[in-house]
């Protein structure tokens, strides 16, 4: 019997394969996906696992992707929503601020009759004063009143820990203020991009129509904040650029920011944003801080009032009535990622108050609520576990490169050994004084909040720095690899089907620990590298191992630049190289992190699969997905990660461990010969 006919014939045993007891919480452990009759494992190990489920899994119209992610984020919504349902209803159990405050927010977005009572009031202040701009010394003040309320137009101003000595804060400039998601997008010349660009000048008409504006005014003024985006676009760092953070470390006196003179006065700006004690700020990018001060000096102030409006009410749509909810639907929804319909409204409103990294200064509350129901402290210690097998078995692997030279070595383990772990939530939770929720101000809500978290950010600049302050959500579906030298794994990723306690070593090991994986490896990919111990920028690397390193990245970022998942749309290997070279060592330590728990505790018989192909199959499960063809355009330009099929192709065909796994033949798809094969960590 050949290779390929033996494991296709296991299909019907794959469930046993799995020694895991009943899934938790309605969620199906990584190892039991079905598998495709019609892929081998070693022509398309994806394919074999999750083949016959995406078949049979339809896509809902309010999603662009579905996957083991969104499964997992759309169970962490049902806890969360069970938990606001049951504390608002008794509200003895909202026994924190940051659980009365997450509560009100979530109730006042849930009040359909409220919003749409309140319309614009909330905004109208803002509205105001952008409408009054008429003096381009007015500029700096409106930057920074919009910045206080989270929106980077034009520019992004931050407070964040000096990147070559993290004890201190800095003030930080960073490139801002588009609309479209890629700097490319203004552009690209196919007929997606046109397509994208026409629709997007059509919601920007849309949302000053909303705004109070006649047709014709808001089409010509729709136009000319293209104008500016696309200036500001053409000044700002290609993706792939900004992954080098030596260039994107530019200390500059702010006396000297205004250029050539007559530019944008940025110690007013910093002065209203309370950083009037910052005599010197780091520039991410100087040609972007350039660009600005020309628009500063020589756009039209009509143009700067249509430009600053249409930021604030994009930023603030999913907050007002229905008909601003609806216009960015139709744009950030059906156009760019393909959804069809828009998800029910508690869905939408748990998804605002989460937020991006950062910038969601009530998800905290939200994940207090989450923590209790969801995450004990058995599971934390077994998450603990794992990372410490992984982390010697990086430690292993380092010890043994052919291609490092040992002082270089030497700086390796010490950093690995110093890494810091943050595991399931923070140690302390915020206490949001003075912020003030209304659960019937929706819009209001949103504001305040944004100032609140502002304010917070600003005033760090005067503190010292806290290594252990927490920068997610403890209810995200997804982990991090932080600043200072730290991996971070939220209570919501460590559940099923990423991590169960009650599942074998194989399974955990497979999917979460190959995450876990994941992020150590970030510290010393093509970016992470740079950075030591201490999480400092720094030059720790000898010329002869800095070589050595980009040879073998440059081959992995060609390896990558050769898929194509739709006609037309390769991966950026360069644009993904980072999350590329974490996937690839993640893996492998991972595998090397089972074997060492397996050393202590030898797995026992689980039907037709050892250990080695259940690790296999639980990895490739939890990156299973289906994905509207808007998305994954939208994903392949914009995003850092290559989708999510190719996670899974890349690494296992550079991975001898997979090979002999599944009796893989040397240059089989899934088994590269040992030439072609890339090896970083």
């Amino acid at each position: 019997m050949s290779t390929s006919v033996r494991f296709l014939a296991r299909r019907r045993l794959l469930a046993a394969a799995v020694a895991s007891a009943a899934p938790a919480a309605g969620l199906a452990s990584a190892g039991e996906a079905p598998v495709a009759e019609a892929a081998a494992p070693c022509d398309d190990f994806e394919a074999y696992v999750n083949g016959a489920w995406r078949a049979a899994t339809p896509l809902p119209a309010d999603q662009a992707r579905v996957g083991s992610f969104d499964e997992l984020r759309r169970h962490n919504q049902r806890q969360l929503e069970a938990a606001l349902a049951a504390a608002l209803a008794d509200r003895r159990l909202l026994d924190t601020p940051g659980k009365r405050l997450a509560a009100d927010f979530y109730a006042s977005g849930l009040d359909a009759a409220a919003i749409e009572r309140n319309g614009v009031a909330a905004l109208q202040p803002l509205l105001t004063r952008i409408d009054l701009l008429s003096q381009r010394s007015q500029l700096p003040l409106l930057v920074s009143e919009l910045a206080r309320v989270l929106v980077s137009a034009p520019i992004a101003v931050g407070v964040a820990p000096d990147a070559r000595d993290k004890r201190r804060f800095r003030v930080g400039l960073s490139q801002a203020g588009l609309g479209l998601p890629d700097r490319d997008d203004y552009f690209r010349d196919d007929a997606r991009a046109r397509q994208v660009r026409d629709a997007y000048r059509d919601y920007l008409a849309r949302l000053l129509v909303l705004a109070g504006a006649g047709e014709a005014q808001a089409v010509r003024e729709a136009a000319a904040v293209m104008v500016i985006e696309t200036r500001l676009a053409a000044a700002s760092l290609r993706r792939a650029e900004m992954r080098d953070p030596n260039r994107l470390y530019n200390p500059t006196p702010v006396a000297q920011l205004d250029g050539k003179g007559g530019g944008l006065d940025w110690a007013a700006l910093l002065a209203a944003l309370d950083l009037a004690a910052a005599e010197t700020v780091i520039v991410a990018q100087p040609g972007f801080v350039e660009a600005v001060n020309t628009l500063a000096r020589e756009a039209p102030l009509p143009v700067w009032r249509a430009y600053l409006r249409v930021r604030l009410l994009d930023e603030a749509a999913p907050t007002l009535p229905l008909a601003w909810q609806q216009a960015r639907f139709e744009f950030r929804g059906r156009v760019l990622r393909g959804v069809r319909e828009r998800a029910p409204r508690h869905e939408e409103v748990l998804d605002l108050i989460s937020g991006p990294i950062g910038n969601a200064p009530l998800a905290e509350g939200l994940g207090q609520l989450f923590v209790a129901r969801a995450f004990s402290p058995p599971a934390k210690a077994r998450a603990l576990a794992m990372v410490e097998d992984i982390r010697a078995a990086l430690r292993a692997r380092i010890e043994r490169l052919d291609w490092m030279t040992a002082p270089t070595r030497a700086r390796a383990i010490a950093k690995l050994d110093a890494m810091v772990l943050q595991i399931g939530y923070p140690q302390h939770w915020k206490t949001y004084d003075n912020l003030t929720i209304d659960a019937r101000d929706y819009a209001g809500n949103a504001l305040r909040a944004a100032r609140w978290e502002s304010a917070r950010r600003c005033a760090r600049l005067a503190q010292p720095v806290d290594r252990g302050e927490w920068f997610s959500a403890p209810h995200t579906v997804n982990a991090f690899a932080g600043g200072f030298n730290n991996i971070v794994f939220p209570a919501g990723i460590l559940q099923p089907p990423f991590f169960d306690p009650a599942a074998d070593d194989a399974t955990n090991f497979g999917a979460i620990g190959a995450v876990i994986g994941h992020e150590i490896t970030h510290h010393f990919d093509d970016r992470g590298r740079r950075f030591d111990q201490f999480g400092n920028l720094a030059d720790w690397w000898s010329a002869e191992d800095e070589a050595a390193y980009q040879a073998r990245a440059q081959r992995l970022a060609a390896q990558f630049s050769g898929y194509t998942p739709l006609p037309g749309h390769a991966i950026d290997g360069v644009q993904t190289l980072g999350e590329n070279i974490a996937d690839l060592g993640g893996i492998k330590i991972a595998y090397d992190g089972l074997q060492r728990a397996l050393a202590r505790q030898p797995a026992p018989a689980a039907g037709a699969y050892t250990p080695s192909q259940r690790f296999f199959i639980a990895y490739a499960t939890v990156w299973r997905d289906k994905m509207r063809a808007e998305a994954l355009i939208t994903q392949l330009r914009s995003g850092a990660h290559a989708p999510a099929r190719y996670r899974v192709l890349g690494p296992l065909a550079n991975m001898p461990a997979f090979a002999q796994a599944f009796a893989c033949a040397p240059g089989s798809p899934m088994a590269r010969a040992e030439a072609d094969r890339v090896a970083i960590w």
